[in-house]
């Protein structure tokens, strides 16, 4: 197998995560998988990140998103405006790099079911404002799809799409050894499989896929994997069974909250988490109700609404 030529940048965020990782894959096309949020010292990094690899932002032919998440996506269409490069992205996260004001509309209307009260619910557009700054929507982009395959730093990777933190996420794997993993795989937390809406405004359940995800990791020939946040990842297979491992464990722990009768979603996030800002609050509703979804899924858990807000409770 042909060398591997790849340098990996790290991009400072504002966000809690902490830094995310791009990397540069040398050859031709010269290709960047995930570019970072659009702030000045993302920028700055990215430039210095070139640099030590002997090219400039204006050398880039090719970036490669594995998911729409602004800590990944915000900076691609400055590069694109440097460069001239082609940016490449799964067809299901194409709103995410597009207009996204349908997913806060979304996003607030399931905070006041999930019984959210009403200021961070408010405080969700000021974060929508503060997001729209570290992204400009991206135009002409194309597709990559499950079973494509691309040619990245001298050798060929396929694409797995890999749905559940995002809906249209990627990795992408040398059939043998590699796993370019974004953030399906990270060292030290547990992936949070965020909230997502179809075209029609429906939450749709993101948990139960990304565990799907995470099984079919387990059985993936590959010894070290790049993840979207902290160091490479040595052992990715037992990784992904750690981090299946905790999501049974957390649904069991929110599973014994239902044990005295019917809660809102709030209310199982308060007693989880705390009080939590707009961010934080968009964050641990996710894993909640990620985790109620699989037990409604299997039958342990029913729900309904009542006055517009949903109720979950253990079923007999």
């Amino acid at each position: 197998m042909e060398p591997m030529h790849v340098h990996p940048i790290e991009i400072p965020t504002p966000f809690p995560v902490g830094p995310v990782n791009v990397y540069l894959f040398g050859g031709d096309p010269l290709t960047l998988v995930d570019a970072g949020p659009k702030t000045g010292d993302a920028l700055a990094a990215l430039e210095t990140g070139f640099a030590r690899a002997g090219h400039r932002v204006e050398d880039v032919r090719r970036i490669v998103l594995t998911h729409g998440h602004v800590d990944h996506a915000g900076l691609a269409r400055t590069l694109v405006e440097r460069s001239g490069a082609e940016v490449y992205i799964h067809p299901a996260d194409l709103p995410k790099v597009g207009d996204t004001a349908a997913y806060y509309r979304a996003m607030r209307r399931f905070l006041e079911s999930a019984g959210v009260p009403e200021a961070p619910v408010q405080g969700l557009q000021e974060r929508a404002r503060i997001m729209q700054r570290m992204r400009d929507p991206l135009r002409d982009v194309r597709t990559l799809q499950e079973g494509d395959e691309i040619e990245m730093g001298g050798r060929r990777f396929r694409v797995l799409h890999c749905p559940g933190h995002s809906i249209g996420h990627i990795c992408l794997h040398d059939g043998k050894r590699m796993l370019v993993a974004g953030d399906v795989l990270l060292g030290d937390i547990s992936p949070n499989p965020l909230i997502e809406f179809d075209v029609s405004g429906a939450r749709i359940p993101t948990l139960p896929q990304y565990l799907a995800t995470l099984r079919r990791l387990q059985d993936l020939p590959m010894e070290v994997a790049l993840p979207g946040h902290g160091g490479p990842i040595a052992a990715p297979a037992a990784r992904a069974a750690e981090t299946v491992a905790h999501h049974q464990a957390r649904k069991a722990e929110i599973a014994a909250l239902l044990r005295n009768g019917p809660r809102t979603l709030a209310d199982l996030t308060l007693t989880l988490f705390g009080n939590l800002d707009e961010l934080n609050v968009v964050l641990a509703i996710s894993e909640v109700v990620g985790h109620l979804d699989l037990l409604v899924m299997e039958g342990a858990a029913a729900v309904e609404t009542r006055n517009g807000i949903l109720h979950y409770a253990r079923t007999a």
